[in-house]
Protein backbone atom coordinates (compact mmCIF):
# COMPACT_ATOMS: atom_id res chain seq x y z
CA UNK A 1 0.00 0.00 0.00
CA UNK A 2 2.97 2.36 0.32
CA UNK A 3 3.01 5.52 2.37
CA UNK A 4 -0.02 7.27 0.88
CA UNK A 5 -1.82 7.73 4.19
CA UNK A 6 1.08 8.92 6.32
CA UNK A 7 0.41 12.14 8.17
CA UNK A 8 4.01 13.36 8.46
CA UNK A 9 5.54 15.57 5.79
CA UNK A 10 6.93 13.89 2.72
CA UNK A 11 10.34 15.50 2.51
CA UNK A 12 11.98 15.90 -0.86
CA UNK A 13 15.24 15.42 1.04
CA UNK A 14 14.20 11.78 1.50
CA UNK A 15 15.17 11.15 -2.11
CA UNK A 16 18.72 9.85 -2.17
CA UNK A 17 21.26 12.13 -3.75
CA UNK A 18 21.74 10.96 -7.31
CA UNK A 19 18.65 8.74 -7.11
CA UNK A 20 18.01 6.69 -10.20
CA UNK A 21 14.84 8.30 -11.50
CA UNK A 22 14.26 5.46 -13.95
CA UNK A 23 14.09 2.94 -11.08
CA UNK A 24 11.87 5.31 -9.09
CA UNK A 25 9.54 5.69 -12.09
CA UNK A 26 9.25 1.91 -12.38
CA UNK A 27 8.52 1.62 -8.67
CA UNK A 28 5.86 4.35 -8.92
CA UNK A 29 4.22 2.51 -11.81
CA UNK A 30 3.78 -0.44 -9.44
CA UNK A 31 2.49 1.75 -6.58
CA UNK A 32 0.89 4.91 -8.05
CA UNK A 33 -0.79 5.78 -4.73
CA UNK A 34 2.53 6.04 -2.89
CA UNK A 35 2.88 9.78 -2.30
CA UNK A 36 6.34 9.54 -0.77
CA UNK A 37 7.62 7.67 -3.81
CA UNK A 38 5.95 10.21 -6.13
CA UNK A 39 7.72 13.07 -4.29
CA UNK A 40 11.04 11.21 -4.44
CA UNK A 41 10.67 10.67 -8.19
CA UNK A 42 9.83 14.34 -8.74
CA UNK A 43 12.88 15.34 -6.69
CA UNK A 44 15.14 12.99 -8.66
CA UNK A 45 13.74 14.30 -11.96
CA UNK A 46 14.33 17.88 -10.81
CA UNK A 47 17.92 17.03 -9.83
CA UNK A 48 18.39 15.51 -13.29
CA UNK A 49 17.12 18.71 -14.95
CA UNK A 50 13.90 17.05 -16.10
CA UNK A 51 11.68 19.81 -14.73
CA UNK A 52 8.71 19.26 -17.05
CA UNK A 53 8.58 15.57 -16.14
CA UNK A 54 8.81 16.42 -12.43
CA UNK A 55 5.81 18.75 -12.69
CA UNK A 56 3.88 16.08 -14.61
CA UNK A 57 4.61 13.46 -11.93
CA UNK A 58 3.46 15.84 -9.20
CA UNK A 59 0.39 16.90 -11.18
CA UNK A 60 -0.69 13.29 -11.68
CA UNK A 61 -0.88 12.61 -7.94
CA UNK A 62 -1.19 15.89 -6.07
CA UNK A 63 -3.51 18.91 -6.04
CA UNK A 64 -1.61 22.17 -6.64
CA UNK A 65 -2.41 24.48 -3.71
CA UNK A 66 -0.20 27.34 -4.91
CA UNK A 67 -2.08 30.66 -5.04
CA UNK A 68 -1.94 32.96 -8.04
CA UNK A 69 0.90 35.41 -7.46
CA UNK A 70 3.12 37.87 -9.21
CA UNK A 71 4.46 39.97 -10.83
CA UNK A 72 7.92 39.88 -9.21
CA UNK A 73 8.52 36.17 -9.91
CA UNK A 74 6.63 33.92 -12.33
CA UNK A 75 3.38 32.61 -10.85
CA UNK A 76 3.34 28.95 -9.82
CA UNK A 77 -0.44 28.40 -9.56
CA UNK A 78 -1.96 25.54 -11.56
CA UNK A 79 -3.08 27.85 -14.37
CA UNK A 80 0.18 29.79 -14.73
CA UNK A 81 2.81 27.15 -13.86
CA UNK A 82 5.38 26.81 -16.65
CA UNK A 83 6.78 23.28 -16.16
CA UNK A 84 10.06 23.97 -17.92
CA UNK A 85 10.77 27.19 -16.01
CA UNK A 86 12.79 26.16 -12.94
CA UNK A 87 14.80 29.32 -12.31
CA UNK A 88 14.04 33.03 -12.24
CA UNK A 89 15.63 36.32 -11.23
CA UNK A 90 14.14 39.31 -9.44
CA UNK A 91 15.34 42.51 -7.86
CA UNK A 92 17.99 45.10 -8.49
CA UNK A 93 20.65 43.83 -8.31
CA UNK A 94 19.12 40.58 -9.57
CA UNK A 95 18.77 37.69 -7.14
CA UNK A 96 18.55 34.12 -8.47
CA UNK A 97 15.63 31.91 -7.41
CA UNK A 98 14.98 28.20 -7.96
CA UNK A 99 11.55 26.55 -8.10
CA UNK A 100 11.02 23.93 -5.42
CA UNK A 101 8.00 22.14 -3.98
CA UNK A 102 6.64 20.75 -0.75
CA UNK A 103 4.04 17.98 -0.52
CA UNK A 104 1.68 16.74 2.16
CA UNK A 105 -1.52 14.71 2.16
CA UNK A 106 -2.10 14.73 -1.56
CA UNK A 107 -1.22 18.40 -2.04
CA UNK A 108 1.75 20.12 -3.63
CA UNK A 109 2.86 23.67 -2.93
CA UNK A 110 5.37 25.17 -5.36
CA UNK A 111 7.58 28.02 -4.17
CA UNK A 112 10.54 30.10 -5.24
CA UNK A 113 13.60 29.86 -3.01
CA UNK A 114 16.80 31.88 -3.21
CA UNK A 115 19.36 29.74 -5.03
CA UNK A 116 21.58 29.66 -1.94
CA UNK A 117 18.76 28.16 0.19
CA UNK A 118 16.90 26.12 -2.41
CA UNK A 119 18.24 22.74 -1.29
CA UNK A 120 18.38 23.44 2.42
CA UNK A 121 16.51 20.59 4.07
CA UNK A 122 15.21 22.81 6.87
CA UNK A 123 13.49 25.15 4.42
CA UNK A 124 11.54 22.38 2.73
CA UNK A 125 10.73 20.60 5.98
CA UNK A 126 9.49 23.84 7.52
CA UNK A 127 7.19 24.51 4.58
CA UNK A 128 5.89 20.94 4.69
CA UNK A 129 5.24 21.21 8.44
CA UNK A 130 3.29 24.45 7.93
CA UNK A 131 1.35 22.84 5.08
CA UNK A 132 0.40 19.91 7.31
CA UNK A 133 -0.67 22.26 10.09
CA UNK A 134 -2.88 24.22 7.68
CA UNK A 135 -4.46 21.06 6.30
CA UNK A 136 -5.36 19.89 9.79
CA UNK A 137 -5.66 16.30 10.96
CA UNK A 138 -6.19 13.61 8.31
CA UNK A 139 -9.76 12.51 7.65
CA UNK A 140 -10.57 9.13 9.12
Amino acid sequence: MGHANRSEPISNADAAVGADWVALAAALADAPEDQRLRAQLATALTAAGRHEQAVAVLGAGFINLTDHDGPTLPCLCKRCLQPGLATAEAGDPPMAFVRRFAVARGRVLYFWAPRELADHRGLREGIEARLLARLGPPAR
